[in-house]
């Protein structure tokens, strides 16, 4: 199977970079690596939870995750393989992650899984287990 256009989701946790590296590893010369990262809100003491980023908090967090972004570019580009950066604003990752797999046309998803079971897996879920569940792409899931 052909794998051009690969979509890897990134949380910069020790999994999303296994999965990252295992994009590498099934990406071909020329393929297209997009790391995409959900930001799901900003705690301000006054109103809670809140997905309303000012200009500053924005920049500071997109720069942090170019920087990350830039490391990885470097891994890719001595396979010939481009990286892209797509950061999304969601409060739910799993959905943020099922909606731009489905308004994008992805050879395949990479995803971390953290491993999680029994009583932590049933309180906290999956959002590895959730996306399977809903994207048509086929999907890979690194430990």
């Amino acid at each position: 199977m052909d794998f051009k256009n690969i979509m890897v989701a990134f949380d910069s946790s020790s999994y999303s970079y296994r999965a990252f590296d295992a994009a590498l590893d099934v990406a071909e010369a020329k393929s297209k690596i997009t790391v995409t990262t959900v930001l799901t809100g900003i705690y301000q003491p006054s109103i809670g939870f809140s997905m309303k980023y000012n200009k500053e908090e924005l920049a500071k967090y997109t720069k942090v995750i170019r920087k990350t972004v830039s490391k990885l570019e470097s891994l890719a580009k001595k396979k010939n393989i481009s990286v892209t950066l797509k950061i999304l604003q969601n409060p739910s990752v799993s959905t943020a992650i099922v909606k731009h797999v489905h308004s994008s046309k992805y050879d395949l998803l990479v995803i971390g899984s953290h491993g999680r079971t029994g009583l932590n897996k049933m309180i906290l879920g999956s959002i590895a287990n959730s996306v399977i569940q809903k994207v048509k792409c086929p999907v890979m899931v690194v430990k």
